[in-house]
C-alpha cells in the first residue's frame, strides 16, 4: 500500500512539473506578428517601438508564465500578438506620411520651377 502511494505522489509530482507547452498556433502567430513589424520598420517609428518592444515583452512574459499560470500565457500571446499588429499598423501609417510628405514636397518642387520657367504666370 506505501509503495502505492509512493508512486502516485511521485506520479502526481512529475505531472505538476512539467509545463504544458505553449499553444503552438497562438506562439507562431505572436512570433510572426513580431518578425513582421521588426521587418517592416517599427523601429524607426516611435509610436510603432513603444508597442513593439511591448509586445516583446508580453511574449517574453508569456514564455515566463507558462509553467504557473498556462491560460494567463496563452491570453497573453494573444495580447502580444495584438500589440506587435499594432506596431505594424502604426510603421506603416508612418511610412505613408512619409511618402505624402515627399510628394508634397516634390509637388512644390514642380510648381515653383513651373513658375519660373513661365515667368511666374499662370
Amino acid at each position: 500500500m506505501r509503495r502505492w502511494t509512493v508512486a502516485a505522489l511521485v506520479a502526481f509530482g512529475s505531472a505538476c512539473a512539467s509545463a504544458p507547452p505553449l499553444p503552438a498556433e497562438r506562439l507562431s502567430q505572436a512570433e510572426s506578428e513580431v518578425r513582421a513589424a521588426q521587418e517592416i520598420g517599427a523601429e524607426r517609428a516611435p509610436q510603432a517601438k513603444v508597442h513593439l518592444q511591448a509586445a516583446r515583452d508580453t511574449l517574453a512574459t508569456a514564455k515566463e508564465t507558462n509553467k504557473d499560470d498556462p491560460e494567463g500565457a496563452a491570453r497573453k500571446l494573444d495580447i502580444a500578438r495584438a500589440q506587435a499588429e499594432l506596431a505594424n499598423a502604426l510603421a506603416r501609417e508612418q511610412m505613408a506620411k512619409n511618402e505624402l510628405d515627399g510628394a508634397r514636397t516634390q509637388l512644390e518642387a514642380l510648381k515653383t520651377s513651373a513658375k519660373t520657367t513661365t515667368g511666374g504666370t499662370q
